[in-house]
């Protein structure tokens, strides 16, 4: 009874000492693990139809791909060839450790080691090399006492399968890569699951010596020390029961691996998206390891060479760089994402993001103030006057057009797509700076947010940079009835591509309406002849919409299109800041816009649709000059899209004067009308009195030192046609047209007109 006593207080001894053992196995601080397991892996990039883009590189260079499931045949074959026992032992295998001892004394020097795999991957965990030389006695005890307890710990805190898949994952093969599917890659340029079962073999044996055993530099080498591998699996009964095919392989089938051999070279396709993608992921031991994007290569590479060739045709006239997005309208999904001309072209600054760079982007900005302000009541019959003008309230703001003149009254329609700056800046003279900014901020110009107030006036002629990703997706919103949605880069499943809930995630932004009045509007190939005239570079076999823009002496050019499928863009330039020469104009990304457009819907014709009329508007006959409804005596009448609400009235601008059609213009046109030789007449009296120009409260600059140069003044309206003109206590009168030159005189200058019963006075100030 003693006996058992004092045998029963030793095994509960032994027992606590081994829990309490297990406890501190299990719970002790093992940094190095979680660090080890939170590491980052190489990501697999694949576009939408599985063409590998990409396998990124870590920082180091090196390429570590993780295997989300490892076939249990490989798991079986790296078992077995360096851990047979790996299921049996908690992580140290006592009978290989008293082999590997008996065995090197008796042959007094290392013959065989005791490493399994668990202390193995403890080995790599610590960053402990495989030392290849004879280590000091001390050194290696110590180093295998450290892996023994790491080892151990392992077992408590992972399973068998984690621990043999994390071992698997993170083998060092040498040639920069790590595991086994970066190895099958690297070697023999193959998937893990496409390799022979010789080629799996021979890449079994590589990680024990990677420099000697591996198939690139020492074929005959590894394929000796895989084919002994190998048989001793296939003389294993339950294995090559278990793997009939792995145990079949021959001698041929290892002279055919060795052969086959050939190192993989890792492909670098669409380098501006895939970097914009990593800056969008938080990497963590549950991120993905490989992406199918929504991208489609072939696209990419029709668009790149179309950019790189067009550059290198244009090298000449500093056109050094060209940028492209290409989106679907349907899904938000990006197509295609050039970045940079060649992103290796390191004079050129090749790695700069053309699609993320901010740029001025011209006239391109305009269709959303036009489409604002038809959401604030403007209508497509209105008259827009193409005018001198002077613009702002202390400084001087006066546009000008792209050739330097001015057309008189253009229809809303025309101006818009001609592109004609002064109309613009009336506009959002009108709709204020500020709605205009909240305006593109719903649009997701977030560029422009504290740049806006800089630009004032000049926003109508996008002075404010913006990148090529905005436009694009701000312009997408017109053939998509107003709605803006969020761009995607993973490629949507068919249930993603069909699901209506997507407009959960949209925002409309203008009205259907307006949205397709302005899609009408962009794809009137008469409407831009003014600006355009009819050249091919708009002319597709399909409806689509096109506006282009120019900025800073044409050092940005930029082109959208769209049809009710795609949207795309295209800029073109350099990152330098240079001015481009010989004034290539913004016909080269237009022409790279309209081929990409019918480049995707000849892939597939079914694609092509209208755009959808305006559901609350009709088409009516219109005064082509002064958009009222026309009279007899009307010359060019037109059709256009007018509001049923709207109240209609008889041309005033067209009378018949012994049965011929006279043109008169309103007074404001009296400048534009009298600066060269027009038909018609100007109906002087047509409206009040008014200062067009100097404005009052303005202050203009001195430009010599006698204060003497003129300032043009021209005034409209008033019912007779002497004007009285007072300034700085000087009087004189004019006769119509009221345009006339005041001195230029340093300080605060007082002008006051008279004419009938009429008068203006303004106040002005030269410095």
């Amino acid at each position: 009874m003693k006996i058992n006593r004092k045998l029963l207080y030793v095994l509960v001894t032994i027992l606590t000492v081994m829990i309490l053992f297990w406890i501190f196995l299990r719970f002790s601080p093992y940094p190095q693990l979680r660090q080890f397991i939170s590491r980052p892996y190489s990501v697999r990039y694949y576009d939408r139809y599985g063409m590998l883009l990409q396998i990124t590189p870590l920082a180091d260079g090196l390429r570590r791909e993780r295997q989300e499931e490892i076939p249990q045949h490989i798991k079986d074959v790296f078992v077995f060839a360096e851990d047979k026992r790996f299921y049996q032992h908690f992580g140290v295998d006592v009978f290989s450790v008293l082999r590997a001892f008996s065995q090197n004394v008796s042959n007094k020097r290392r013959v065989s080691g005791a490493s399994t795999i668990t202390m193995q991957l403890s080995r790599i965990i610590s960053d402990n090399a495989i030392k290849q030389s004879n280590p000091a006695r001390l050194q290696s005890m110590r180093q295998k006492i450290g892996e023994a307890f790491n080892a151990l710990r392992l077992e408590t805190r992972l399973s068998k399968n984690e621990i043999l898949e994390l071992y698997i994952n993170s083998l060092p093969f040498g040639f920069s890569a790590e595991g086994v599917t970066s190895a099958a890659r690297t070697f023999f340029a193959s998937e893990l699951s496409m390799l022979s079962p010789a080629q799996l073999f021979c890449l079994a044996v590589i990680p024990r010596r990677p420099n000697l055993y591996n198939p690139l530099e020492n074929p005959e080498v590894c394929k000796t020390t895989a084919s002994l591998l190998h048989k001793r699996f296939a003389d294993n009964k339950k294995l090559s029961r278990k793997w009939q095919l792995l145990a079949k392989a021959n001698e041929m089938d290892f002279q055919y691996a060795v052969s086959s051999a050939r190192r993989f070279q890792y492909p670098f396709e669409m380098p501006h998206f895939i970097r914009y993608i990593n800056s969008q992921l938080n990497f963590s031991k549950n991120q993905p390891c490989e992406f199918y994007l929504s991208a489609d290569l072939a696209l990419q590479k029709f668009i790149q060479n179309k950019i790189s060739g067009n550059t290198a045709m244009y090298y000449s006239s500093r056109l050094t760089n060209g940028s492209a997005i290409v989106i679907d309208n349907d899904t938000g999904e990006i197509l295609a994402w050039v970045g940079s001309a060649d992103f290796f072209n390191t004079e050129a600054a090749g790695q700069i993001d053309g699609v993320l760079t901010l740029n001025q982007p011209g006239s391109s900005m305009k269709p959303f103030l036009y489409a604002m302000a038809l959401e604030k009541g403007f209508y497509p019959t209105d008259v827009l006057a193409d005018i001198p003008m002077t613009f702002g309230e202390s400084e001087i703001y006066i546009p000008q057009n792209f050739n330097n003149r001015f057309n008189g009254p253009m229809l809303f329609r025309s101006a818009l797509a001609s592109s004609l700056n002064i109309p613009a800046v009336y506009l959002l003279y009108r709709l204020s700076v500020r709605n205009y900014t909240e305006q593109l901020l719903k649009l997701k110009f977030d560029s422009i947010e504290h740049t806006a107030e800089d630009a004032g006036l000049g926003l109508a002629l996008g002075n404010a940079p913006v990148s090529l990703l905005e436009l694009v997706r701000a312009f997408s919103v017109f053939p998509r009835d107003g709605y803006f949605l969020p761009l995607v880069w993973k490629a949507q499943t068919p249930f993603e591509q069909n699901n209506k809930q997507r407009t959960a995630n949209s925002e409309q932004i203008f009205s259907s309406d307006t949205s397709r009045l302005i899609c009408s509007f962009l794809s009137d190939s008469s409407a831009r002849v003014l600006a355009f005239g009819a050249g091919r570079n708009f002319r597709t076999s399909f409806p689509a919409i096109f506006k282009t823009g120019t900025a800073n002496q044409y050092q940005s050019i930029v082109a959208l299109g769209a049809t009710m499928k795609y949207s795309a863009g295209v800029w073109m330039g350099n990152f330098t800041g240079e001015t481009v020469l010989d004034k290539t104009g913004s016909s080269i990304p237009a022409s790279i816009v309209r081929d990409t457009l019918n480049a995707l819907h000849e892939a597939d014709r079914n694609l092509i649709r209208n755009f959808p009329v305006p559901e609350n508007w009709r088409v009516n006959r219109i005064c082509g000059l002064s958009g009222m409804s026309p009279s007899e005596a009307c010359l060019s009448v037109i059709n256009e899209y007018v509001n049923p609400e709207q109240e209609r009235k008889i041309c005033t601008w067209h009378y018949l004067v012994n049965g011929r059609s006279e043109t008169v213009y309103p007074a404001e046109y009296q400048s534009w009308f009298n600066s060269s030789v027009r038909q018609g007449s100007v109906d002087y009296a047509s409206r009040s009195l008014e200062i067009i120009n100097p404005r009052d409260g303005f202050v203009y600059l001195s430009n010599n030192n006698n204060g003497m140069e003129e300032i043009p003044a021209e005034v409209i309206g008033g019912e007779e046609n002497i004007l009285r003109i007072t300034y700085n206590g000087s009087t004189f009168n004019i006769s119509r047209p009221f345009v006339f030159f005041l001195p230029r005189k340093q300080g605060q200058n007082i002008l006051h007109v008279r004419n009938g019963n009429e008068e203006e006075m303004i106040t002005f100030t030269i410095e």
